[in-house]
């Protein structure tokens, strides 16, 4: 007998909103039986779901060598009950022992707080940075021995913590090797408890996560010239103009010239009225581009001397007071290279910045050659006065030269090419000035031989 089918509308909400679902069954007997169907449905994947928070946990508190006491345990067992062999039945129930054994020291809440304190934020590469891990009991009774992990980047340090009466408070100093520049993250650190086999064990994760930043290197170059240039109210470029302060020449009055600009003594000789003119100037602003092409560079070495040609640079430039632009390119795959271009610029505004910017900066093959960002650098100019580029060994000079070419024309150009296996100078190559630098320390000597020049 045919019964008038059901019908069951469901709302179910979602953040990208709400929507309802309805279901028709048009026969009742099949209807009950398809009920049925989804509540075991339903209840199988909550079974699932709360076995697999069950396995979850269980991961979380048995160490390997816990695991490996628990298969040896489960296979003694079974040699011994299933085929009488009695050393592996002792063996079973000695691995069931240790286990059953460990289970107290896990036992009681995690009363530990646990804080990590750096004493400084920011190292130089090659430096070490300290801290101190402070764990204070909050509970009522003692806690027992313990553990506290703390990792720092992809390594973990492991502290043992004695046990601990009520408010008792144990510190640690910890020193953290700051080998290569990056940015490292400290934290969180953890608490844990184990037994004195190591089989079992609880995990408690703080939130807090501190930063370390490890600078670059830098040398101290020579200050406001950076051996390029003296320009300390502005650079006179060869684009004229009727306004400004550096005198160029006289040449015929035209209609809208404002007549102070009149020469009047060049007016008496020609009997023509003459005005002033003059040469733009610009107030100084340096840019450095650092190629972060990882095809510019034969090796790491060579990469880290230009990050800290970079740093050096600019830091000296921003305690000068002077315009600084410091820009490398972004990262672009490699099927959107006809199409996209990236071009970042690091922040300038104190040297602390620039170096916590620096301190995460890598040589990529996803980056755009130099000539393209020389280029896009061009396109964005805002009155650059010095452009200085800083690469490896690898790019070879008629494509440094090229990008030295996509820059204006009354932009003066050096660059900076760090080689290790060369001999260090300064030499002209196509208009610029280049600097070889086997060491960073050749920096502040070829610069300062600049400047004595100059």
């Amino acid at each position: 007998m045919s019964e008038r089918p059901d019908d069951v509308t469901r709302t179910r909400t979602f953040a990208t909103g709400t929507y309802s679902t309805r279901t028709e069954v048009a026969d009742a007997p099949r209807g009950r039986v398809v009920g049925a169907r989804l509540r075991f449905d339903r209840t199988a994947r909550a079974a699932g779901d709360t076995a697999g928070r069950a396995w979850g946990a269980v991961r979380g508190v048995v160490t390997p060598a816990g695991w490996a006491v628990a298969g040896w345990t489960l296979g003694g067992l079974v040699l011994g009950f299933g085929w009488g062999w009695q050393e592996a039945l002792v063996g079973g129930l000695v691995g069931a022992v240790l286990l059953v054994l460990a289970v107290p020291f896990l036992m009681g809440d995690v009363r530990y707080r646990v804080a990590f304190l750096l004493d400084r934020d920011a190292v130089v590469a090659g430096e070490d940075a300290a801290g101190s891990v402070i764990v204070t009991n909050e509970g009522r009774h003692a806690a027992l021995p313990g553990g506290v992990e703390l990792p720092v980047g992809e390594a973990l340090v492991e502290l043992h913590v004695p046990l601990l009466r009520t408010s008792q408070e144990w510190a640690e100093r910890v020193v953290i090797p700051a080998r290569r520049r990056g940015i490292v993250a400290v934290g969180p650190a953890a608490s844990t408890r184990t037994d004195p086999l190591h089989l079992l064990r609880r995990h408690l994760a703080w939130d807090e996560v501190q930063t370390l930043y490890v600078h670059p290197r830098t040398v101290d170059v020579p200050s406001t010239s950076l051996g390029w240039i003296r320009d300390l109210e502005g650079q006179a470029v060869r684009i004229l103009t009727s306004e400004d302060i550096s005198f160029h020449a006289v040449r015929e009055y035209e209609r809208g010239d404002a007549r102070r600009h009149i020469h009047w003594r060049s007016t008496a000789k020609t009997g023509r009225l003459m005005v002033r003119q003059f040469e733009e100037t610009r107030r100084s602003l340096l840019t450095v581009v650092l190629d972060v092409d990882a095809g510019s560079y034969r090796d790491d070495d060579e990469f880290e001397m230009a990050v800290s040609a970079v740093a050096s640079l600019g830091t000296r430039a921003i305690r000068d007071g002077r315009q600084l632009r410091v820009v490398l390119s972004g990262e672009v795959p490699e099927f959107a290279r006809a199409t996209v271009r990236s071009l970042r610029s690091l922040r300038v505004d104190a040297p602390r910045a620039l170096l916590d910017d620096l301190a995460g900066v890598d040589a990529t093959e996803a980056a755009m050659g130099l000539a393209t960002v020389t280029r896009m650098v061009a396109e964005d100019d805002t009155g650059t006065s010095l452009a200085v580029l800083v690469t490896g060994a690898a790019l070879p000079h008629e494509r440094l030269r090229g990008a030295a070419l996509r820059l204006p024309a009354d932009v003066a150009v050096g660059a900076v090419v760090c080689d290790p296996a060369s001999e260090p100078r300064m030499h002209a190559l196509g208009g610029m000035q280049l600097v070889s630098l086997g060491v960073l320390d050749d920096l502040r000597q070829l610069l300062a031989r600049g400047t004595a020049r100059s």
